[in-house]
């Protein structure tokens, strides 16, 4: 009696590199992770059965009973492999046929390792009959080939006339590149159109649009450096202006403080003077300034006002 021939498999490879297929990347980002755990129960299912499986309608149900997820999660992840890839859409459309080319091709190789008849003949995605019948003929018909013409002499090989070997034109010269060329005076009327670099140096530097001109102009008498760019003359501008207000001195603080100091000065001099022309007075008066109504003599106005307090 004959044996059976086995279609199904018991076990199939992993390969290691299974995570970095985009195609599973893709599958995890738009399901999550544990839609990997229902692509593997879907290829148990179909390498079981052999190279595919037929849709059945319970088949979300059984997945969902073996991996504890909603039948609604199940399908929603055979249809994104569907979308990606993983799956062949177009059989499944037209046939209600889970399968796909990478997993033909995987039992294709299985089968061929373990040395198993495979046929592949239903809804076939890849063709390695034409592979097989060429692999095995080659052999063959090199074998025949030698034996038919053993001492048959090698044929001469033809002399062709050389053709005289053309001089290689000459390289393109590299196209010259123009130098910066500018005076100060065209430099400083680009910079002064440039509204936004000036708005810019404006609020560096605290200063108004006019002030900025001031210098740009005092920048274009004293300059004397020959620049290589646009940019270049800015930046010196920049180095010349800050150099510049760095030197001016500040001195408004010290005269307010002077000032302040000039004027505590002078009272402190007239109070001293008022003091020595009020001991003179009573001195004249003949009043003793210990026993005096000090406080009447200070609110006195004139002399007239003196003359009234008693001796």
């Amino acid at each position: 009696m004959a044996r059976t021939i086995k279609i199904g498999l018991d076990y199939f490879p992993f390969d290691v590199d299974f995570f970095q297929d985009i195609r599973i990347r893709k599958l995890i980002k738009y399901q999550g992770g544990k839609a990997v755990t229902v692509y593997a129960l879907l290829l148990c299912t179909i390498y079981k059965n052999g190279y595919y499986a037929e849709w059945d309608k319970e088949l979300p149900f059984i997945i969902s009973e073996q991996s504890g997820y909603t039948e609604a999660y199940i399908q929603e992840v055979i249809d994104c492999c569907m979308n990606i890839g993983l799956l062949s859409k177009e059989l499944f459309e037209s046939y209600k046929v889970l399968t796909s080319k990478g997993i033909q091709e995987r039992y294709h190789a299985i089968c061929s390792s373990s040395r198993r008849k495979c046929l592949i003949d239903e809804y076939n995605l890849i063709d390695h009959t034409t592979e097989n019948t060429v692999s095995h003929r080659q052999p063959h018909e090199k074998t025949a080939n030698t034996s038919q013409q053993p001492n048959t002499p090698k044929p001469q090989p033809r002399t062709t006339p050389q053709t005289p070997v053309e001089s290689p034109l000459p390289p393109h010269p590299a196209p010259s590149v123009q130098k910066y060329s500018s005076s100060i005076d065209k430099e400083v009327a680009e910079m002064k159109k440039s509204i936004q670099w000036k708005e810019s140096v404006c609020i560096r530097y605290q200063l108004s649009n006019e002030q900025v001109d001031t210098h740009l102009a005092d920048f274009a008498l004293k300059c004397d450096k020959l620049h290589t760019s646009m940019q270049d003359a800015r930046s010196h501008f920049c180095y010349w202006l800050q150099k510049k207000l760095n030197s001016i001195p500040t001195s408004s603080a010290p005269k307010k403080s002077q000032t302040t100091t000039h004027k505590k000065e002078e009272k402190t001099q007239s109070s001293v003077d008022s003091a020595a022309e009020l001991r003179d007075y009573l001195a004249s008066r003949g009043l003793d300034p210990a026993a005096t109504d000090l406080s009447k003599v200070a609110a006195a106005d004139s002399a007239a006002d003196f003359a009234k307090i008693p001796k």
